[in-house]
């Protein structure tokens, strides 16, 4: 049997994927003093939505990182790291300290 290749509309959501891992590593562990893990979880969730619902700006270009200075980020790559952005500013905002692992 052949290996499927993706298709040309998967690509760009492998390259965000694959853009996101290069720039965060290994995701960190978000810790708050007193929190449970359903507690962070709750938290997380919340703002993962609110991320996904934050209106991207207009002209929004996003921190450069080694793997994205090269070349122009497409609107879906500048979407994910605007979403990441938001959600990491929501966390902190909840109180929570990101601890990479």
């Amino acid at each position: 049997m052949a290996a499927m290749s993706p298709s040309r509309h998967a690509r760009p959501a492998i390259a965000v994927v694959l853009l996101l891992l290069a720039a965060c590593g290994s995701p960190p562990t978000w810790q708050k003093s007193g929190a449970s893990d359903t507690t962070v979880q709750n938290d997380s969730d919340d703002c993962r939505v609110k991320a996904r619902l934050a209106s991207l700006p207009e002209g929004y270009i996003g921190s450069p990182t080694g793997s994205t200075t090269s070349k122009v980020l497409s609107r879906e790559e500048q979407r994910a790291m605007y979403e990441s952005d938001e959600f990491q500013k929501c966390m902190t905002a909840k109180g929570y300290t990101a601890a990479r692992r």
